[in-house]
């Protein structure tokens, strides 16, 4: 057993990162935390996620378990689950409590975390990160930057706890640098890359993840070292699936041109995909 992860998916977020943690949280030889994103390293060296990491865990917290109690005879997962919601259940965080969450796996278990935020974290907090397991395989899935936008400003704009305007965004009173941070692809894969060992790295496109979720899952499975894997469930649905509201026209051409550096970027990566990402955008504005 060992206490760390094995695999990292760092984001991005808005990007099928929910649909690869429901992928694999069933699967048999693989563990993931009950909580999909822990937020640890970007907590401790993001001032933003300092913030709002330590609320947004205790909401999930809050929902698991009003969830498994409720459950008058609970099965020796939720019993699992609810062991787990205690460790992570404290307002002080460190190495020895990140560690402890990964003692719940099974002895030979490939252990995995899933959490967006760290994408975009700095240099220091990916040598933490890296200093858990130098060996850790490390999962990025990029989407259409205006697509990732998009979607991310929609999320927040639904969340009560947030004063977020979609038409003072569109009108240029609000600002979108909160949401090209985290589609800033060109600035934070090179960033894991300098640090992450080489062909520990795997770059997945959200349109992979659309057109065929079973070959990725395989793909994914292969690559942290579970070969001849099985979904335990299908995965072909959506697992947050927003509402479809029309991307203004004067924010797509914003966004454009804020984007471009991001669609060169990842050209250099998807060279036959990115131009149909371009082609339907301009089409469309």
């Amino acid at each position: 057993m060992t206490s760390h992860p094995d695999f990292i998916c760092i984001g991005a977020q808005k990007a099928a990162t929910s649909w690869l943690y429901n992928a694999l949280r069933w699967t048999p030889g693989v563990f993931l935390p009950a909580l999909k994103e822990l937020h640890y390293f970007s907590q401790v060296h993001c001032e933003d996620a300092a913030r709002y990491a330590p609320k947004q865990r205790r909401r999930r917290i809050d929902q698991f378990r009003e969830f498994h109690l409720g459950k008058i005879h609970k099965n020796k997962y939720q019993k699992m689950v609810l062991r787990q919601l205690e460790h992570i259940d404290t307002e002080t965080v460190d190495d020895d409590w990140y560690r402890g969450i990964f003692d719940f796996a099974n002895l030979d278990d490939i252990c995995g975390e899933i959490c967006p935020s760290y994408m975009t974290m700095n240099m220091r907090g990916i040598r933490h990160l890296m200093s858990m397991n130098p060996l850790v395989r490390i999962i990025v899935i990029v989407r259409d930057p205006i697509d990732r936008a998009w979607s991310h400003i929609r999320m927040l704009a639904r969340s009560e706890h947030l004063d977020i305007n979609i038409n003072a965004i569109t009108a240029g009173k609000s600002p979108l640098t909160p949401y090209l941070q985290y589609t800033d692809y060109a600035t934070a894969i090179p960033r894991w890359e300098r640090i992450a060992i080489p062909g520990r790295l795997k770059i997945i496109s959200y349109d992979q993840v659309a057109n065929d979720p079973y070959a990725v899952f395989d793909e994914v499975t292969e690559y942290i070292g579970l070969k001849d894997a099985k979904p335990r469930d299908d995965l072909t649905g959506s697992v947050f699936k927003g509402n479809q509201v029309k991307l203004p026209d004067a924010l797509r051409l914003q966004l454009l041109e804020k984007l471009a550096p991001q669609y060169e970027y990842l050209e250099t990566i998807f060279p036959d995909l990115v131009p149909t990402w371009l082609e339907r955008h301009h089409a469309t504005s």
